[in-house]
């Protein structure tokens, strides 16, 4: 099979040659998750996706029956075999652009939003009390945002093959680098101040103040959660501190350390540094987000049960976190224009 693109000059490794076999990988991801999809509409046991015990917190793909959500992930996959084979192939006539470019960027949004749950924010967030904890469920929604990253950089090479962009850097001669430091800064600000409400909410629990559920509730938490109050302090902490680490996205102690930083003062900081741990967050914060607020509407508006979760703590209790879709997709945003505006010169075009 043809590569969608053949280096031009230079010695990177294997991630630096990522267009051109980007591609090959998202048809083997499908070709592997479509496999064990058929395994599990033949009967085969281990179906990860039951709600089990995050009850209304559980992705929404556990809100599908589970034949139906396996034949419309089996025909997904291997329909994205079909695609992937179009995106190789340089004389394309079957599937117009589009459609193929919409189902890469489409099946990426899908495995984000519909497979994982709260289970891999939450370990995250509980590593900072050293209760870290991983299950096989959470190993399945690792691999299908695989698949997601997968699909979409494989979109993104395409789409760059499409309009003759360069393969490596998507550079092209009129790019228009002010409009995108500009949605840089406006998605900065959004991914630093979205997370507020939930950290004040859990800061204002933590000093015992009932905001946003009823006084029970706050009075009954340690009975729940022996350290709840220190929980909430640190949660809340967490979500203040990442806010103040991605306004570093936009500001100059975010290109370079300060001078009073020991070891490191005055040097530069690694792109990496701040790309990588910024969509390591985005992902799951979005993912949650999504089920934080499908949770939120299916209790206010009643097709939802319950499921234990207190009533009188749905407005305080899950309210705040409806801001965590924006919040993910800002931060994710914020993390794709700093690297995009520190990325330097391309060592395959020389375009700057």
């Amino acid at each position: 099979m043809t590569a969608i693109v053949q280096r031009e000059k230079g010695t990177g490794g294997f991630l630096n040659r990522w267009p051109a076999w980007i591609g090959s990988a998202a048809i083997i991801w499908s070709l592997i998750y479509g496999g064990l999809q058929l395994y599990w509409l033949q009967g085969g046991g281990g179906y990860p996706f039951k709600q089990g015990n995050m009850g209304i917190f559980s992705a929404l793909i556990t809100y599908i029956p589970q034949h139906t959500a396996g034949l419309i992930s089996m025909t997904l996959c291997f329909a994205g075999v079909f695609v992937g084979i179009a995106m190789h192939s340089d004389r394309n006539g079957i599937f117009p652009r589009w459609l193929i470019q919409g189902y890469a960027w489409g099946f990426a949004i899908t495995l984000i939003l519909l497979i994982p749950d709260i289970s891999l924010i939450m370990s995250m967030a509980y590593a900072f009390l050293f209760k870290f904890t991983f299950t096989g469920q959470m190993l399945y929604q690792l691999v299908c945002i695989l698949g997601a990253c997968l699909w979409a950089f494989a979109g993104l090479g395409y789409r760059r093959k499409s309009v003759h962009a360069c393969m490596h850097c998507g550079r092209t001669e009129g790019g228009n680098h002010r409009l995108l430091d500009r949605l840089g800064r406006i998605a900065t600000v959004i991914a630093a101040l979205a997370p507020v409400p939930y950290a004040v909410s859990r800061f204002a629990w933590a000093l015992h103040i009932p905001m946003g559920v009823d006084p029970s509730f706050v009075r009954d938490f340690p009975r729940m959660n022996p350290m709840a109050y220190v929980t909430e302090w640190v949660f809340g902490s967490l979500c203040i501190g990442g806010g103040l680490l991605t306004l570093g996205l936009i500001q100059k102690w975010g290109e370079v350390f300060p001078r009073w930083f020991p070891l490191v003062g005055g040097k530069r900081v690694p792109i990496s540094l701040a790309v990588i741990p910024s969509l390591f967050v985005a992902v799951p914060v979005t993912a949650a987000g999504v089920v934080f607020s499908f949770a939120y509407l299916g209790i206010r508006f009643n097709f939802i049960p319950l499921d234990g979760f207190p009533l009188n703590a749905v407005q305080g209790g899950i309210g705040p976190m409806i801001l965590w879709v924006p919040w993910g997709v800002a931060l994710g945003i914020a993390a794709v224009t700093y690297y995009y505006r520190r990325r330097g010169g391309c060592g395959y075009c020389n375009r700057a």
